[in-house]
């Protein structure tokens, strides 16, 4: 079990539920796509480094600023005697490789995740620094998507391609148990975790515009009632209970409006629902009530 567990990025959620309820432009489209794919690389890095030898410590999804200076890391490996950093792209098909740059055939290109790599890891030992720690750094791209094909006639240490990424996880050793040290690295970090640092390319937001309906728990697709207790979606016949649904489309609203006031009349306008005193119970038992009569809202 990781020390500190991956979680879906807010950005990406915001996405996600817009997506439900608009038609994205392209731009927001493809960024929708980049980084539910660069998540998605993520969590299948997890499924690796879950399974590491409890002797060192995990910490997912790192993102740090010290000194104005911000520090993104993927996952980040603490062994008693070394740090280890993982940069993890989830690119597919055929890349030609660059000392700047990746091209691939149609001719798009993008930076070479080296250059990045190496930024993190410089950065990571200036904070270390600043904390009176004295660890050696290793780092690793891994590209986890197996139709990944690199097109280089040069072997690059510090590259895990997909069918090198078992074998690096089933060699992995660590030497000692963690100490004092190590402990106060990890839990520095913890702390210093703060995602508001990072700027957040959001897509203008109109509430007119947006579809008001109960959204699947699982495909995103429309789904409509089926009886009192359960709801019914007709793309991924998947039934799921009516009160779990709402909840879940109330918090995508506060997701989207987070200064907006959580009503009655609007979570029921929002979820496409006549049966106000459904909503008016449900929020009841799951918020506290600030307020009375029209004014009331919910937190």
């Amino acid at each position: 079990m990781a020390y500190k567990e991956r979680e879906k990025p807010r950005i990406l959620c915001i996405y996600e539920a817009l997506a439900k309820r608009m038609k994205l432009g392209q731009g927001d489209q493809y960024y929708l796509l980049h980084m539910d794919g660069g998540f998605g690389g993520e969590c299948g890095l997890d499924v690796h480094t879950d399974a590491l030898d409890s002797r060192c410590l995990v910490l997912n999804d790192l993102q740090l600023r010290h000194n104005r200076i911000s520090i993104q890391i993927d996952t980040l490996v603490i062994c008693p005697d070394k740090l280890l950093v993982y940069e993890t792209k989830n690119h597919k098909g055929d890349h030609l490789w660059g000392a700047l740059t990746f091209r691939k055939p149609s001719g798009a290109t993008m930076e070479n995740p080296s250059l990045q790599l190496n930024r993190t890891m410089a950065r990571l030992g200036v904070l270390l620094a600043e904390l009176k720690i004295e660890m050696p750094i290793e780092g690793f791209v891994v590209f986890i998507n197996p139709e990944f094909n690199l097109l280089s006639n040069r072997k690059i240490e510090e590259y895990l391609l997909p069918g090198q990424i078992p074998r690096h996880f089933q060699n992995f050793r660590v030497k000692g148990a963690i100490g004092p040290e190590q402990q106060r690295l990890a839990d520095a970090l913890v702390r210093m975790h703060n995602p508001r640092h990072f700027s957040e390319e959001l897509p203008e937001i109109d509430y007119a515009k947006l579809r008001k309906e109960l959204f699947c728990l699982d495909c995103g697709s429309a789904v409509r009632l089926d009886g009192i207790k359960s709801v019914y979606c007709p793309v991924c016949k998947k039934r799921r209970r009516t009160t779990k649904t709402i909840l879940h489309n109330i918090k995508e609203f506060r997701l989207l409006f987070p200064d907006a006031k959580v009503t009655t009349p609007r979570m029921a306008e929002w979820c496409g629902m006549d049966n106000k005193d459904r909503i008016y119970r449900v929020l009841c038992k799951n918020y506290t009530a600030v307020g009375k009569c029209h004014g009331r809202h919910y937190v």
